[in-house]
């Protein structure tokens, strides 16, 4: 009788010793796998930027017929994505768990930020800010349009976001045509602008 109550009460605080373990272990673990999958997420809309700049820099220089060329991609992250055309500028965000940044703003794909370029240089630029608004924290990526300036031509290319929307689940871009505003350079020379019709869903 006796040994099987012994047993009893053994089995019972070999559970509880097992549980209070695991709890600890959750615990003191949780924000090292809530920080990995931050990092993660990070690593995926960083690809995913970079994949959507270099379909609409792809579709800017090989289509020549509006309406003809497009290409999509799907959000890898639950968020938004808008297009702002007055900007030039592509929005995506989304909510994480852990900190990455909580100020400023972190250039991604170039050092050159600024608004005019010299032609051969990269056309969009990459950014990240982070905020937080009590316990939540966003990361916010932009790819800006800015005008690439070939000196020997003496004239500027741009390419030109159109449509404004604002999605969570897929981007899509169409080729809508090319246009030349004569003197509208930031030299003074010609523009050339290739027109991207964005939409979001």
């Amino acid at each position: 009788m006796r040994i099987g109550q012994t047993q009893a009460v053994t089995l019972v605080l070999i559970s509880g010793i097992v549980i209070a373990l695991a709890g600890a272990a959750y615990m003191w673990g949780k924000p090292m796998i809530e920080k990995r999958t931050t990092i993660t997420q990070f690593t995926s809309a960083v690809r995913f930027m970079e994949d959507l700049d270099k379909k609409i820099v792809e579709v800017a220089r090989s289509c020549v017929t509006p309406g003809a060329c497009e290409e999509s991609l799907t959000l890898p992250i639950s968020g938004f994505i808008s297009v702002d055309p007055t900007n030039n500028t592509i929005t995506y965000e989304f909510v994480v768990t852990q900190p990455l940044i909580t100020e400023g703003e972190i250039p991604i794909n170039t050092g050159n930020i600024g608004e005019v370029a010299a032609y051969g240089e990269t056309p969009g630029v990459i950014k990240m800010t982070g905020d937080r608004s009590g316990s939540v924290y966003k990361l916010k990526f932009t790819l800006h349009y800015r005008e690439l300036y070939n000196e020997k031509q003496a004239r500027g290319y741009k390419i030109k976001l159109e449509g404004s929307s604002t999605g969570t689940s897929r981007i899509l871009i169409t080729y809508s045509g090319s246009e030349t505003q004569s003197n509208q350079g930031w030299y003074g020379g010609d523009l050339i602008l290739s027109k991207m019709a964005v939409q979001t869903v």
